[in-house]
């Protein structure tokens, strides 16, 4: 295994947000488990103590491996609970990327902020991910303003919901413009819908401005009129 071909990323956040579920549904698209597991019922792969499965959390730090593209991704799922914040510090030291799960409900929580501090501190590249969309009361709107108040005003989706609460069936790409529905459990290509059309664009204009601005050329050549190739987008991203 080359060195250069390993990642670790960690998973963080406040107790509850489901990072272990997060965790469950990417060993699932990596074909490694054949079903989801519940974290109340603790058929997770993350929540294998057996007072993680009494308690239905996470307790301690607890890793799985992932091949991926050509890469070996060590995962690092976290607890959340302020009391174990020194799992959460250990997995944050050792990671090439910190994924924070924001609860789609609740919005942007007490730990989610210690952590982003923890994690800014150290300069570990960080991304965000919203959950639990499909709930009731969720909104990504509504999270993705917190976020912003809390973490800065240049944290820009890269996907945008299709759906709400218990209509939520999938997601457009901001980057390369196209749906994806999970109707099936499975993606599917899809038009973007009628009602989404305006606020996509609107979206991918504003991510398109911000990651051009990180490279002088890409900004002249847009300012010319040339907006980059979804490739060099996601190119500047990873620079950044």
């Amino acid at each position: 295994m080359s060195v250069d071909k390993v990642r670790n990323v960690v998973l963080v956040g406040h107790s509850g947000n489901g990072k272990t579920s997060l965790l469950e549904a990417m060993l699932l698209r990596a074909g490694l488990i054949n079903r989801l597991g519940r974290v109340e019922d603790g058929s997770t792969v993350g929540d294998y103590d057996v007072d993680e499965k009494s308690h239905g959390h996470s307790l301690a730090l607890s890793t799985a491996q992932i091949e991926w593209n050509g890469y070996t991704v060590n995962v690092l799922d976290t607890p959340g609970h302020a009391d174990y914040k020194g799992d959460a510090l250990m997995g944050l030291s050792a990671a090439d990327l910190a994924v924070f799960v924001i609860d789609g409900v609740s919005g942007v929580q007490s730990q989610d902020r210690v952590l982003w501090r923890h994690a800014e501190q150290m300069k570990i590249p960080r991304m965000l991910f919203v959950n639990k969309l499909d709930r009731a009361r969720s909104s990504f709107e509504r999270t993705l303003g917190e976020i912003r108040e809390a973490f800065g005003a240049h944290a820009d989706p890269v996907e945008y919901p299709i759906g709400a609460e218990s209509s939520f069936h999938g997601i457009t790409d901001l980057i390369t413009d196209e749906a994806f529905v999970y109707d099936t459990g499975k993606a599917a290509k899809a038009p973007i819908p009628e009602d989404l059309v305006a606020k996509e664009h609107e979206e991918h204009e504003h991510l398109v401005e911000e990651v051009v601005e990180l490279d002088d050329e890409s900004l002249n050549e847009y300012l010319e009129g040339h907006e980059p190739s979804a490739e060099k987008l996601e190119q500047l991203l990873h620079e950044a």
